[in-house]
């Protein structure tokens, strides 16, 4: 970060390009302000990026966007410009916007500013694009900043709480109801679809019974590691019953999306668990999966189908093809 800080320093030619020019710049920010609510309206009225904002969120993010057009213009970037950038990335994590908001509004005034030095010479456009450039990507950074630190201290409020399965330490049931809300309301923001699949094993009793808890409880922590390890980071991986699972996927476009998944866990699950140094132990796996709007219900509906499905590929073991089955609404 501070590598990138130091190279975004604005040279003494940048510096007092954009002296001259901020005067003039300043008198065109009612225009960019009513570009910019033109453009926010049409994203909203259209039900893209800003659909979910409410009408006070909307004027905030006009409001915002006007104070960034002036300080990007201001003689010198202070510490308390560096500050509100990281506060405004934190808002945007706020409002469930994506981080590539933020480099949406970037390339928006970057639009701004060119349709401006269209005008000048290339002796003058240049050092004064190159200032404006700069500003915009150590703003980015900052704003980029105030978002990942946002998301940072949900994910250590989490682990904090009595949120965590103790024996794997993936989120618990209590997690899951409720996050999956919050994931359904950010699926509706963005209209792209989530799944929410639900998997166990299909003879989890026995190892308890043959090898004792201790080996079904190696079982149950391998099982997770596996499951972090197939799914994003930003993937919810839940246990929520003994050898019950449940996984909510966001950002899928379509089902398509998730048969990469399904590869890479089929593979992971046809290795043996290893109970002992000499010992492995190996178990199919069934999984129910559903995929939110097309199964269009509330969160205790789309686990509901999930298990369902679920269900009906665990009956099937015998002579089913895949361990997985998509619920049908």
């Amino acid at each position: 970060m501070e590598t990138l800080l130091d190279f975004l320093q604005l040279s003494d030619e940048e510096t007092q390009a954009l002296r001259q020019h901020a005067p003039a710049l300043l008198a065109r920010a009612g225009q960019a302000r009513a570009n910019f609510a033109e453009q926010a309206n049409a994203l909203r009225s259209r039900g893209e990026l800003l659909a979910p904002l409410g009408d006070d969120a909307a004027q905030q993010l006009l409001d915002l966007h006007d104070s960034h057009y002036r300080e990007l213009l201001a003689a010198h970037y202070t510490p308390q410009l560096q500050q509100r950038m990281l506060e405004v990335g934190q808002i945007f994590h706020r409002w469930g916007l994506a981080p590539l908001w933020i480099m949406t509004m970037s390339s928006g005034f970057a639009a701004q500013f060119e349709l401006y030095a269209s005008a000048l010479s290339l002796q003058q456009r240049r050092p004064l694009m190159g200032a404006l450039y700069k500003r915009l990507r150590r703003d980015e950074a900052w704003q980029l900043e105030g978002y990942r630190v946002a998301g940072e201290r949900v994910r250590r409020t989490l682990e904090q709480s009595p949120l965590r399965d103790p024996l794997t330490e993936l989120l618990n049931a209590t997690a899951l109801r409720e996050m999956l809300p919050q994931a359904l309301e950010r699926a509706r923001r963005s209209q792209l679809k989530l799944a929410v699949a639900v998997l166990d094993f299909d003879g989890f009793r026995e190892v308890d019974e043959q090898h004792g808890r201790a080996a079904g409880d190696a079982v149950l922590r391998q099982f997770a590691q596996r499951l972090l390890r197939a799914l994003r980071k930003t993937d919810l991986v839940v246990r929520t019953e003994q050898d019950e699972f449940v996984l909510v996927l966001e950002g899928l476009h379509s089902m398509d999306n998730i048969a990469p998944l399904l590869e890479r866990l089929q593979l992971d699950f046809d290795v043996p668990y290893a109970l002992s140094d000499a010992l492995f132990w190996q178990c199919p796996i069934s999984m129910g999966v559903t995929l939110f709007p097309d199964d269009e219900t509330d969160a205790d509906g789309l686990l509901l189908h999930a298990r369902r499905a679920m269900r009906q590929v665990k009956s099937t073991k015998s002579q089913r093809e895949f361990f997985w089955a998509f619920y049908q609404p």
